[in-house]
């Protein structure tokens, strides 16, 4: 049970945390520790620290440093809403450099949010109602070019760049990426090479190759070779490496190598894919691919449509997880024809039980490689699956259970949604509670309740292993608040179990609901029942923890008297002077309580 280990901290945490020290209110935090808050993962807390510390707009001198690292948390949550509100909120007395730069972050998030009209709204602000120092008019100028590209407006776009080479002197590596995009979406490859000539930035290297390759300029072979090692080098930067495979792709299928076609489509489908992309690539293509590839093997082998066995040995017999497969010492090569031959089968073998074998080993050998969301652009993204009810069962099955392990719940809920049956081979109990839990993640706590009584009615006797993965469930529905329907299904549990440590927990467990409602004299009679449950003195760890809740909770119900009577026996046990110094100040603090119950 993976709270059990955790309780016997939860008084210790408690006392520690009463002995920290009161933060003064008037307190201002150092902006700095803020942007740690952020960049170490915790971006909700860095705001809502803003909220309370940030500096009035009226000493611009101050607020303008704190809105600059407000604006970065947004970009790292991508909320780009957020920052166009902030610019549309902007004081009056806004000084004009942090002006303009917050009408450029707002014009930035809209392409962002695929909203290029947006970003022209704010463009025009900043071309026609502000007075731009240095290169910014050219910076503007370009994202209003980015913004036509992003929507397919060549035509416009052809004639913002023309404005922008009568206004500049366009030699530089962003020009050249910015002219090379325009030529290469117009169909000019040659002049988008000569016009990259010499671009240094990975952006411009990634697109003179394409532009290489598509004007025949370079060789299908080598613009393989150099896009590959040019994605290697992209490993930060997964939007740009995607492009990079897709172009490493194009080389490949222009090259008829099938087998690097099918590698670096994989590579490109494992990572994210910006909007309006040049590079765009589809799963379709992988498996097309698949399949070209699968028809040469099955013809070196004279294998012919039908024969579903053959063609499953075959591709078995490639596939490195196989501990029956032959070691070729070319386990890549030969795990990609495998898939392929999977694949193939997914919709050409005759049988349905080989079908749906072919799916299990595709999809186990790209989750062993980590590929999922390979899988998921695979079944997901798809026209030959435009339903998530047409896909296989069990693709289903596993991709909803990684999406859960990623915490992905819409997802996951989206997968098993009207999924009743389990996959084969899957137990209906267990599959039932998988369904209520992600049930419980979706926020459809009344189906879940639904799904566990009736797992919990249909069974007079629990065993200790269902039981624990019932309570799981049952804990997730707690987590979210809900302990009016918690609490009957941990009393139907207790009453089914019989084994004196679980109906201990079980008792604390109710026992949190009890309080979770504010029920809190029944709370404390379950927390000094589960403290003494076999164990008439309550002095053993989870005794100590349950006795130090119970009175809490009697404080709560009113009964200070009780309370301080817990308090007292747990200081005649505790040793640790940090924990009896809270003690000591609850029972003080029980005092207050009855001072001011009896002042008029």
């Amino acid at each position: 049970m993976n709270r059990r280990l955790l309780l016997i901290g939860i008084a210790i945490g408690a006392l520690l945390g009463a002995c920290l020290p009161a933060r003064a209110a008037a307190e201002r935090l150092d902006l700095a520790r803020i942007e740690a808050l952020a960049k170490g993962g915790a971006p909700g807390l860095a705001l809502a620290l803003f909220e309370q510390h940030a500096p009035a707009s009226d000493d611009m001198k101050a607020w303008v440093p704190w809105e600059r690292q407000r604006v970065a948390i947004y970009e790292s949550q991508q909320d780009w809403d957020a920052i166009a509100r902030r610019a549309s909120e902007l004081p009056s007395e806004a000084p004009d450099e942090f002006r303009r730069w917050m009408f450029r972050q707002a014009a930035q998030a809209r392409l962002a949010a695929n909203d290029p009209a947006g970003a022209r709204q704010w463009l025009r602000r900043l071309i026609f109602g502000e007075q731009p120092v240095r290169d910014e008019l050219a910076q503007w100028q370009r994202l209003v070019v980015r913004s036509y590209l992003a929507e397919g407006n060549l035509a416009d776009a052809q004639t913002a760049l023309l404005r922008y080479q009568h206004d500049y002197p366009a030699r530089s590596d962003v020009w050249q990426v910015l002219h090379g995009e325009v030529l290469l979406r117009a169909g000019d490859n040659r002049g988008a090479y000569d016009v990259l000539a010499g671009a240094q930035s990975f952006e411009g290297r990634r697109l003179r190759l394409l532009a290489g390759l598509r004007s025949g300029a370079l060789k299908p072979a080598s613009v393989l070779r150099d896009a590959e090692v040019l994605a290697r080098k992209l490993v930060a930067h997964p939007q740009d490496a995607r492009e990079t495979w897709a172009v490493a792709a194009e080389g490949a299928a222009r090259a008829n190598d099938t087998q690097a076609r099918i590698r670096t489509l994989e590579q490109a489908l494992r990572l994210p894919q910006q909007s309006g992309s040049l590079m765009a690539t589809s799963a379709d293509e992988l498996w097309q691919a698949y399949d070209q590839l699968a028809e040469r093997i099955g013809n070196s082998a004279r294998l012919v449509i039908g024969q579903d066995c053959q063609w499953f040995r075959k591709a078995r017999s490639l596939d490195p997880a196989d501990p029956k497969a032959k070691r070729s010492g070319r386990e890549k090569r030969d795990a990609i024809q495998a898939r392929a031959l999977f694949a193939f089968l997914t919709t050409q073998a005759q049988s349905a039980r080989v079908r749906a074998a072919a799916h299990e080993w595709l999809t186990a050998s790209l989750f062993e490689e980590g590929a999922i969301q390979l899988v998921q652009s695979l079944y997901l993204s798809s026209v030959r699956y435009p339903e998530v009810n047409r896909m296989p069962t069990l693709v289903r099955y596993r991709l909803a259970d990684k999406a859960l392990a990623e915490y992905n719940v819409q997802l996951a809920g989206t997968l098993l949604k009207d999924m009743q049956a389990p996959p084969a081979g899957e137990d209906e109990s267990l599959w039932q509670l998988r369904r209520a839990r992600v049930l419980v993640y979706a926020g459809d706590d009344k189906a879940a309740v639904e799904l566990l009584r009736g797992l919990v009615a249909e069974r007079p006797a629990l065993d200790l292993d269902f039981a624990d993965r019932l309570l799981q469930v049952i804990f997730d529905l707690q987590a979210v608040g809900r302990h009016a329907e918690a609490l009957p299904l941990l009393e139907a549990v207790y009453a089914r179990v019989d084994n004196p440590r679980m109906r201990r927990e079980l008792l604390f467990w109710q026992a949190e609901s009890q309080a979770g409602l504010k029920h809190y004299q029944n709370a404390a009679e379950l927390f000094l029942r589960s403290a003494t449950f076999g164990n008439s003195s309550g002095g053993d760890p989870w005794g100590l923890t349950a006795r130090f809740h119970a009175a809490e909770t009697l404080a709560k119900a009113g009964l200070t008297q009780d309370a301080r009577s817990v308090y007292n026996k747990l200081l005649a046990v505790t040793d640790d002077p940090r924990r009896r110094a809270v003690i000591e100040r609850n029972i003080q603090q029980l005092w207050l309580i009855e001072r001011k119950k009896s002042t008029p």
